[in-house]
């Protein structure tokens, strides 16, 4: 119950902040997914980016691992730069505090690491998709391949 109540609240939290994003074209909203390689779990998650200045990005992010039985989330937030590109493609590299937290019963643990991640995004606004690789250090290391789309 509890964890659906933290969930419900990150999720209002990001759509929140979407409207937020359509007011303001410094922040913008996004969907992603993917798998957790070392897990071999799929994820579904949210994110924001917010330009902070030219090249660089703040980009805090939710993801859900689909994990049977029990449940995984992460809280991530990123700060990512650009790389110069004069194409629609632009090449991005990224790192930022992680926060894990894996409940099955009894057993809850949670984590704080440090993400790693690099991607590419392709074209620009309106909707503009991604694909990236993170990985996530904490006590077990985690690739994590993803994608998904901000709008």
């Amino acid at each position: 119950m509890r964890l659906k109540l933290i969930m419900a609240l990150l999720v209002l939290m990001f759509l929140s902040a979407s409207s937020l994003g359509s007011a303001n074209a410094q922040t913008r909203f996004g969907v992603r997914g993917g798998f957790y390689l070392d897990r071999d779990e799929p994820f579904v998650g949210a994110h924001l980016v917010h330009k902070i200045q030219r090249g660089w990005m703040f980009n805090p992010n939710f993801e859900y691992v689909l994990v049977e039985p029990g449940s995984l989330f992460t809280i991530n937030a990123d700060l990512q730069y650009d790389l110069p590109s004069r194409s629609n493609a632009t090449f991005w590299l990224g790192g930022g505090l992680g926060i894990s937290h894996f409940s099955l019963e009894a057993l809850k643990n949670t984590d704080t690491g440090l993400n790693l991640s690099m991607g590419v995004r392709f074209g620009r606004q309106p909707a503009t998709p991604f694909l990236q690789v993170k990985v996530i250090m904490l006590d077990e290391a985690q690739l994590v391949l993803g994608g998904g789309v901000t709008f």
